[in-house]
């Protein structure tokens, strides 16, 4: 997640609800609660008179002035007071379409234009549009003039406050979004805590009135966090120097029941079948491979050569795990203590691999100088590791210590 879309993509996107749903297939729920295309809230249609996303109104100047963020900002502000203040669920598009504008919105609070590819006579908005991922540059948050951070915290409050919303079922496309929006404005407070909605909050009811909610599994498959989403999100506060809060993150989003469940389905699913089935298989072969033969008989040449094979595709897999278990060559400063099992370590890695992000973030980047950091935070991170099953800077593994 560290590559950030160009913005033709961002405006290109705002401009219809379609392309904001595309990606709602992963959980089961959205598919049936959100694809009506009953009248959703009507102030949420109204993009046209968008100052900075509407080419028309806009053909005498090269960037969008503070006013007209401003007056942007308030738009998305009133359409998402409306959506709030709906007695109806609201739809799926509708909040996708709200938060691509906050995310719209957010980009250009703090990505610098570079002006001289600019063409005053042809606005700001096909400026906007002929950027690059190359030819944009963040303007960090503490640089940002006053009034522009009082709009980056108000963008991230209208955010947050769409997200909780009890009646607004978080999809993935919403939560990839919310976390796009917050990590663009350097806010990463919030995301243990939408980590944990997205898993647990309680499902509205579709036709209900009042409301009905339904509890959800937060175990499940379907709510683990995306880990493109939960690297994007670590990232973030790891930038911001929040150690907490990116601690907080792994234990919200990688060491969660529905992320391992998540991994197991996704890359140990399928080994794991046809290692269940490899008997069937093996005594099938087997029986052919008796037919062939004249020299024994046929149920014991049958019984022979179903033990070969079995032994010989049991200790080839069994060679295949120890070897994908024990990998190490990608661990820097973290790794794993003695006497995890091999199943542990390979379904933890991603969550391994994320502190040992935070342990090289917050530590000197000399690696001659490992081991000699201290202060309060980096003993809590030492002891937060060391309660993990893992090892922050094993001394026979750092450098002149072989």
């Amino acid at each position: 997640m560290g590559a950030r879309q160009p913005l033709r993509q961002v405006f290109r996107a705002t401009k219809s609800l379609d392309s904001c749903t595309s990606s709602t297939g992963k959980r089961l729920y959205s598919q049936k609660l959100r694809t009506s295309n009953r009248p959703g809230i009507s102030v949420v249609k109204t993009t046209p008179s968008d100052p900075i996303a509407n080419k028309s109104q806009r053909t005498k100047d090269t960037y969008a002035t503070q006013a007209e963020l401003e007056k942007a900002l308030e738009e998305v502000k009133n359409t998402s007071n409306a959506l709030l203040s709906s007695e109806r669920l609201p739809s799926e598009g509708d909040i996708n379409h709200v938060l691509g504008r906050c995310k719209t919105i957010a980009q250009l609070l703090v990505f610098e234009l570079p002006t001289p590819s600019l063409d005053r006579t042809n606005g700001a908005t096909s400026a906007l549009l002929s950027l690059d991922e190359s030819s944009t540059k963040k303007v960090p948050l503490h640089k940002l003039p006053s009034a522009l951070q009082r709009m980056v915290d108000e963008l991230s409050d209208v955010a947050y406050s769409i997200i909780k919303h009890p009646p607004v079922f978080i999809t993935p496309a919403a939560l990839e979004l919310y976390v796009e929006i917050q990590a663009t404005l350097g806010k990463s407070l919030t995301f243990p805590e939408v980590f944990q909605l997205y898993a647990s909050k309680p499902v509205p009811q579709e036709g209900s009135s009042p409301i009905q909610y339904s509890e959800q599994n937060p175990n499940k498959v379907a709510n683990a966090i995306p880990l493109s989403v939960a690297d994007r999100a670590l990232q973030t506060a790891i930038n911001a120097k929040q150690l907490v809060v990116a601690m907080d993150i792994i234990q919200a989003a990688y060491m969660t029941k529905a992320f391992r469940r998540a991994k197991f389905v996704r890359k140990g699913l399928l080994p794991a079948t046809g290692l269940a089935v490899a008997p069937i298989a093996a005594y099938s072969i087997a029986s052919q491979l008796a037919i062939l033969q004249t020299t024994m008989d046929s149920a014991m040449a049958t019984n022979v050569a179903f033990a070969g094979i079995l032994a010989y595709v049991g200790f080839t897999a069994t060679i295949g795990v120890v070897a994908v278990t024990t990998a190490n060559d990608q661990m820097d400063r973290v790794t794993w203590a003695q006497g995890i099992p091999l199943r542990e370590r390979w379904m933890r890695e991603e969550e391994r691999a994320a502190i040992d992000t935070i342990a090289g973030a917050w530590g000197f980047r000399e690696s001659w100088r490992r081991g000699e950091e201290e202060g309060e935070d980096w003993d809590a991170l030492r002891e937060w590791i060391g309660r993990k099953g893992m090892v922050l800077d094993r001394v026979e593994l750092m450098e002149g210590m072989e």
